[in-house]
């Protein structure tokens, strides 16, 4: 039997979201319009997942090219030493 599992909890943090939308290249306006609109969505439960595809979703309309970037974006990964 497969059973999904999570892969860590954490809070959700607008600022976090927002930091995230600013480095694949999105406008302030764009920022802060996009961080309250998922933030409005979000309950308990919600994935990280979900959160990245409403954002990709909501940032889309406002600038395609920055909504692609975002997208695409892969976190560096950590040092584990």
């Amino acid at each position: 039997m497969l059973v999904k599992v999570k892969k860590r909890s954490e809070e959700f943090d607008k600022a976090k979201l927002k930091t995230s939308l600013k480095k694949a290249g999105a406008k302030e306006e764009h920022v802060t319009k996009v961080a309250d609109k998922i933030a409005d969505k979000v309950k308990e439960g919600t994935t990280t997942v979900e959160i990245w595809e409403w954002s990709i979703a909501e940032l889309k309309p406002l600038d395609p090219k920055v909504a692609e970037a975002y997208r695409t974006y892969k976190k560096p990964k950590r040092s584990t030493s």
